[in-house]
């Protein structure tokens, strides 16, 4: 008996499937991962402006309670008869950098014996604004 060897051919079949992928295929992959990419990149940077501007909001609402709290606390100066407007200017305001607060009184308005109060915040430059307002009763 003698031994046979016989050269296996590859089939057709496995020869078609064995095949790669173009360089044309790979390259449009990669531009729609990019640009995929890119769309998150965009979002990620609208997303920080959105929570750097809640931030600045949230601190000048924050700081204008605080002060408010000081008027109701402290009361009306004594023998107030004309608007007292104090201004603590930007870069004034520990830890609120950006921000500037005005507190306004107004005595005996909107009657006698009662008095406006506003805190008005500012920040950016005065971008954007927000204020609160209480009355007050002479002691």
């Amino acid at each position: 008996m003698g031994l046979q060897i016989q050269q296996l051919k590859p089939s057709p079949k496995l020869v078609r499937n064995q095949q790669g992928l173009s360089l044309l295929e790979i390259v449009i992959a990669m531009a729609v991962v990019f640009l995929a990419l890119m769309g998150f990149a965009g979002f990620s940077v609208v997303a920080h402006t959105g929570v750097n501007a809640s931030e600045k909001m949230t601190r000048a609402i924050i700081l204008a309670q605080e002060k408010m709290e000081d008027v109701k606390r402290e009361g009306v100066p004594p023998g107030l008869i004309i608007p007292l407007s104090t201004t603590e200017a930007y870069g004034t305001i520990t830890g609120a950098p950006q921000h500037e607060r005005t507190l306004t009184i107004t005595p005996h308005d909107p009657m006698p014996g009662l008095h406006t109060a506003i805190v008005m915040m500012q920040w950016d430059k005065g971008a954007h604004t927000t204020f609160l307002k209480t009355y007050l009763i002479s002691d």
